[in-house]
């Protein structure tokens, strides 16, 4: 009879039951209950320590000092276990553990048989030497990254970029922090953010030259006249656009901006100079990215790599939205260019939003593309992972089409509802178990594994701009820190 670790107590269901244990226990690790000829696997979810001689409503405190005085304390420990697998059908459990059944620590030769089946190694289970691989190809079907701040985000990523890459899959992350591009993960490529405003479409130009349309609709309807013109022209060839720059485009717009303007009416006429200020601003603030020789984003994009897009040289919310939409709609259609007319991004692509809350909510250009690579994606082979420490201000319905969840430590109560509501595939006592995980440890469910798994993700060895820095040090001699 192997080690028994503790006994069913209570009532249980074919979900879950209650232990009372003979040793301590952490959470997230895995026990076996063996019972009316079932080997069923279970993982605790939580576990609690108290005393039959007290309990929270014990008012006298002369009782407990006598209670402290004695030779031995009675103590109890308990655990919330979350039956996960019949090992023997490899099935979900279908009957209950009868009270008294005998609970024992799993073993890794059975940890294996679902943890290490995978094509990406990412980490170990908690508490053992069983690696965890993940199912690559389930990467299509998108994932959530979601913990709080310093729990292990950024590790995470690099860690699931690098492997991804090791297998010759691609990868592009748009860098919001500096934290990809500046580390020395093997093969990251680079890339500065390049905009030809002949490939913008008007919504995403209209952004950058800051023209709301629905403060500005005057404004707006200028702008979209007068742009479609101008790209008609270069489609026609009445405009070459190698003879353009930002300074001849300027030209050209204002020329073609007053041309329009006359033929209306009003308050027309009275807008084209906050319009031709506005696109003036518009090539000023990002002369340094405007090339209208540049051909297509995904001609950027190396396969087996890890691409960074370099957002910190936009500086600019609003602005990084716009330009992190243009990227996605090019990516989707290009591969759907790919697929259905033998042109365009030949290979398929794992997209990764950092700081999803920001720009996966309201009406911002990048929610409604990345909506669309959520719903389409698959098909055409982007995939899509978001990442954030503020889950409750990511788009609920998109968050809900991420199949699959990498969750570090959670602690914010609302965050936790908020993530369970969105899930298909989670549970409330795994959330519960949320706010135990140490930094690097994770709860991943979905079609990445076959059943949830708690996991401590690999640590990723070098250079990455994630971690908190120090800002204070302490010398070795002398009183006083060094800032």
């Amino acid at each position: 009879m192997k080690s028994v670790i503790g006994y069913v107590i209570g009532e249980s269901d074919t979900l879950q039951a209650t232990l009372l244990l003979k040793q301590s226990l952490r959470v997230g690790e895995y026990i076996v209950l063996e019972y009316l000829g079932k080997k069923v696997l279970g993982l605790i979810t939580s576990v609690i320590v108290g005393s039959p001689l007290f309990d929270e409503k014990t008012n006298d405190i002369k009782t407990i000092e006598q209670i402290k005085n004695m030779d031995k304390v009675p103590v109890y420990m308990k655990a919330k276990v979350k039956l996960l697998l019949d090992l023997n059908r490899q099935s979900v459990p279908d009957q209950p553990p009868l009270p008294l059944t005998v609970a024992r620590m799993a073993e890794e030769d059975e940890l294996r048989t679902f943890a290490s089946n995978g094509d990406i190694e990412i980490g170990t289970l908690i508490g053992t030497n069983v690696e965890v691989r993940i199912d690559a190809n389930a990467l299509f079907r998108h994932l959530a990254i979601l913990a709080a701040t310093g729990a292990g985000k950024s590790n995470t990523v690099a860690i699931l970029s690098s492997r991804i890459a090791d297998l010759g899959g691609t990868v592009l992350i748009f860098d919001y922090h500096g934290e990809y591009v500046n580390s020395d993960m093997k093969k990251m490529k680079p890339i500065a953010p390049i905009i030809n405003p002949l490939h913008l479409t008007v919504d995403e130009f209209a952004k950058l030259a800051y023209i709301n349309e629905r403060k500005a609709h005057i404004q707006f309807r200028l702008l979209r006249k007068t742009f479609n013109e101008i790209k008609n022209n270069v489609r026609e060839k009445k405009i070459s656009k190698t003879d353009l720059t930002p300074d001849t485009f300027i030209e050209v717009f204002e020329k073609k901006l007053e041309d329009i303007a006359d033929k209306e009416h009003g308050d027309y006429k009275k807008r084209v100079d906050e319009v031709k200020d506005k696109v003036e601003d518009f090539i000023d603030r990002y002369r340094q990215m405007i090339s209208f020789a540049f051909d297509d984003i995904t001609q950027q994009i190396v396969k087996g790599a890890i691409n960074v897009v370099d957002m910190t040289e936009i500086g600019d919310d609003t602005a990084t939205d716009a330009i992190m939409s243009h990227y996605l709609r090019r990516i989707l259609q290009s591969r759907k260019d790919y697929k259905n007319k033998g042109r365009g991004l030949e290979f398929p692509i794992i997209v990764t939003i950092e700081e999803a809350h920001v720009f996966l909510s309201g009406k911002t250009l990048t929610k409604e593309w990345a909506s669309k690579i959520a719903r389409e994606g698959r098909k055409f082979g982007v995939g899509l992972i978001i990442v954030s420490q503020r889950p409750r201000g990511i788009d609920e319905n998109i968050l809900s089409q991420m199949t699959n969840k990498i969750i570090l430590r959670i602690v914010e109560p609302t965050d936790q509802k908020y993530v369970l509501e969105a899930s298909d595939n989670l549970s409330q006592d795994l959330v519960n178990s949320l706010p135990s995980l140490d930094v690097g440890e994770a709860l991943i469910v979905g079609n990445l594994t076959r059943i949830p798994l708690m996991v401590k993700i690999d640590k990723f060895e070098g250079k990455l701009g994630g971690g908190t820095p120090k800002f204070f040090t302490k010398p070795e001699n002398g009183e006083s820190w060094e800032i």
